[in-house]
């Protein structure tokens, strides 16, 4: 198969910053925990549960993790929505995987993709990065295992996505 994608080193994390990693500790998760808001220690418990490796934190943002799964694979949790009113933490994660610019995939790709799989986003931005993003709102409470739930169908729907990105 064509390896057209490579992650970005933004996502993909400084090789040795990967090797010198421990898997995250799962201490703070609950499945059955309620939670509106997110912090870091939040996002590193849900990548501990799965038994993924935190590789960075903070470089997305204050609330924001960088993670490897068992297989390889790196994606970032980034709290979004932080300390609005009155409420402490992130009330929105976008759970995101990243890819190299590929001039050589069409917009008709990319809207193909998009399209296929309604549960994430596909996307270009501006210096040509494609990524793929399952945004999830916090408002009213959900538990960590719906948390938990929604890293898994990104990482899930990613090698759809890309296959649909390459025409393979």
């Amino acid at each position: 198969m064509r390896k057209l994608f490579s992650f970005t080193a933004a996502a993909a994390m400084a090789a040795g910053a990967l090797g010198a990693a421990a898997p995250a500790a799962a201490q703070d998760y609950s499945a059955t925990r309620v939670v509106k808001a997110v912090d870091v220690d939040d996002l590193k418990a849900v990548v501990g549960q799965l038994g993924h490796t935190v590789a960075q934190e903070g470089n997305y943002g204050p609330v924001s993790v960088a993670a490897q799964t068992e297989s390889g694979t790196n994606y970032l949790l980034i709290g979004t929505a932080c300390n609005v009113g009155d409420v402490a933490g992130c009330q929105g994660v976008m759970v995101q995987i990243r890819f190299d610019a590929d001039a050589s995939i069409a917009d008709e790709r990319l809207l193909r993709a998009n399209l296929a799989q309604a549960a994430v986003n596909t996307w270009r931005d501006q210096s040509g990065t494609i990524g793929v993003t399952r945004y999830v709102v916090l408002d009213h409470g959900i538990t960590m295992a719906n948390l938990r739930a929604n890293v898994l169908v990104l990482l899930g729907l990613a090698p759809s996505v890309v296959q649909t990105l390459i025409g393979e």
